[in-house]
Order: C-alpha cells, then structure tokens, then sequence
C-alpha cells in the first residue's frame, strides 16, 4: 500500500508532466488555434517579422513603421503571434499598437547639416512620396550630394518600380529616415560609376540629393530638378 505521502508526491508528478506538455501542445498550436474577431494592430517602429518567438528565429519580414498586422495572439507575454500579407509570424509585442502611428514630421534640411548625420555604411530607408513604397539604401560617398546604393536585389526591384520598371535620370520626391528624423530628399534612378555593394543587381551607384546639394559636374539645369523634387518631398509631407 502506497502512503499518503507518496500518493501526493506522484500526483504532484503527474500533474507537472501534463502542465509541461500541455504547455509544449501551447506554444506550437495556440497561436495559430485562436478564434476571435479579426484585430488588427500596426508597427510603431521598423521591427522584423520572424518565424518563431525569438530573435534568433528566421526574419521572414523587414516592416516599416505603420504597417497593419493581423493580431492573433499573445504569446510568453513579450511577442504577439500576427499575420501580414498572409504570412504568419512573431513580432515583439514592444513595436505594436492598436493605433496607427502619426506621419513624421518631414524636415528640410541643408546638406552641409544631413551629411553629419548620413552615416557611410549605414542601411536607411527611403519613402518614394509618390507610390508610397519603401526600399534601403547605403551611403558610400557624401561629397556634393549622397553616392548610395541600393541594400539588396529586392531594394533594387523595388527602386526601379518606382521608375515605371526602368533606369531612369530622373529626379524623385523622397523621405528618408535617418536616427528618427525623416528628412526632404530627391533620388534619381540611373546606375552609374562605381559602387561597394556587391550582389545588388545594380552595377555603380544612384545620387541622393538634399537641399542644397549640387552635382559633381556643376549641371545647374539638373541641379534645380534635383531641389524641385526635394521641395516637392517636403510640401507633400502633412502638416
């Protein structure tokens, strides 16, 4: 006969067991089991979308700030299961909210001010104000105006979307976001000269301007079509 303490002792095992088992069943089927009225939240910040609760799990997504998620659950507390563009995935609960995030305040600012904070090497995300979508890029030059190249070979599918699917001299209205701050900016869409980046599908570099810069070979024609489209960034920001 079994005493009272042992009989207490192997419930208290079997109970452990099927609380962590039950919890294993949790973490693979829960989050994707919930039924509920569609939620949907958005990102208050550039975030990635990952296969798994974790931050070594895979980045299926780079997000932009004010995307819209399909919110299906809450999980370990610190990441929320969510659907975008019908791909599942996790995203730190920190970057989520249940209101869409203002536009940024857009600042024009002179060159000789963004080239101090333009850092070489560094990824920044650029806004095409026009079709509304995103890409990033990388500065390997700042001299009379930003030598930048597309990150990867998707940015530069998505840059030359923004070109009707063509190269192109043609000036751009952009925003760029650099430390937080989205600034007035032009771009052109036309590959030329060197670059560093390799496996880009580009070959050479794209000019970024501000306002205030100027060319390298002192075109003053194509030099006021770069700062027309760099005001035109500007005054379409909300105000």
């Amino acid at each position: 006969m079994f005493s009272t303490r042992r009989i207490r002792i192997l419930l208290v095992s079997v109970f452990l067991v099927l609380t962590a088992s039950a919890t294993l069943v949790f973490a693979q089927v829960q989050p994707w089991a919930v039924r509920r009225q569609t939620e949907v939240k958005y990102t208050t910040s550039r975030v990635n979308l990952r296969s798994g609760p974790s931050t070594d799990s895979e980045i299926l997504h780079t997000l932009s700030r004010g995307e819209a998620l399909e919110f299906k659950s809450m999980f370990n507390f610190e990441w929320s299961a969510v659907v975008y563009n019908d791909t599942r995935g996790f995203v730190s609960s920190d970057f989520l909210s249940h209101e869409r995030p203002p536009e940024p305040m857009v600042e024009l600012l002179e060159w000789s001010q963004v080239r101090n904070i333009l850092r070489i090497g560094v990824t920044y995300e650029v806004y095409d104000v026009r079709t509304g979508l995103r890409y990033n890029i990388r500065s390997f030059s700042n001299g009379n105006h930003a030598d930048v190249e597309p990150v990867t070979q998707a940015d530069t599918a998505i840059l030359r979307q923004t070109f009707n699917g063509v190269w192109s001299w043609d000036p751009r209205p952009v925003w760029i976001t650099i430390d937080g701050r989205t600034i007035a900016a032009a771009i052109n869409g036309m590959p030329h000269g060197g670059g560093v980046i390799a496996n880009n599908g580009i070959y050479g570099h794209i000019c970024l301007h501000f306002r205030g810069s100027f060319t390298h070979g002192g075109n003053g024609i194509y030099a006021a079509q770069m700062q027309n489209a760099v005001t035109q960034a500007y005054n379409s920001a909300p105000r």
